[in-house]
């Protein structure tokens, strides 16, 4: 009795995900070194995305609202019995808020590197891998100009 076909491609898909994602995780931490912070920074749930927010130079005011999106995803995901009206009024602004912040963090992130257009395409399509280039790259990250 051996492991089967598709047994054995869901263990390689795994495998393969789980190091896509330690890449991605060292990645992160190489980001905060690049941009003068502590490596740990990036490994801390929720602060890790108000340090990244930070070192790109946006608003607290953007890690607020995405904290504000987090908790409302959560109660709709939780909660079921709530109406399908009242669910929609909540979702919609949740989903242009976090879109929005995540294209501004993106920009800013290729505005950071001295990045044009085409990386500020690939960075709001494909965030993950953008950022490991940034991180196992060359580029040199610039402190954006405080307004």
């Amino acid at each position: 009795m051996g492991i089967d076909f598709s047994t054995s491609l869901m263990i390689m898909i795994i495998i393969i995900l789980l190091v896509l994602y330690i890449f991605y995780v060292i990645a992160q931490c190489k980001l905060m070194v690049k941009a003068g912070e502590k490596w740990w920074k990036a490994l801390i749930p929720f602060y890790n995305v108000f340090a990244a927010h930070h070192v790109v130079g946006m608003s607290h005011t953007w890690f607020i609202l995405e904290v504000f999106c987090w908790i409302t995803e959560f109660v709709l995901e939780v909660f079921h019995g709530i109406p399908p009206v009242l669910g929609l009024i909540f979702a919609v602004p949740t989903v242009i808020i976090t879109v929005a912040s995540e294209v501004i963090y993106a920009v800013r992130l290729c505005n950071c590197f001295g990045k044009g257009t085409g990386y500020k395409i690939g960075t709001i399509l494909f965030p993950e891998l953008f950022l490991m280039i940034f991180a196992y790259g060359k580029s040199k990250f610039q402190k954006p100009e405080k307004h």
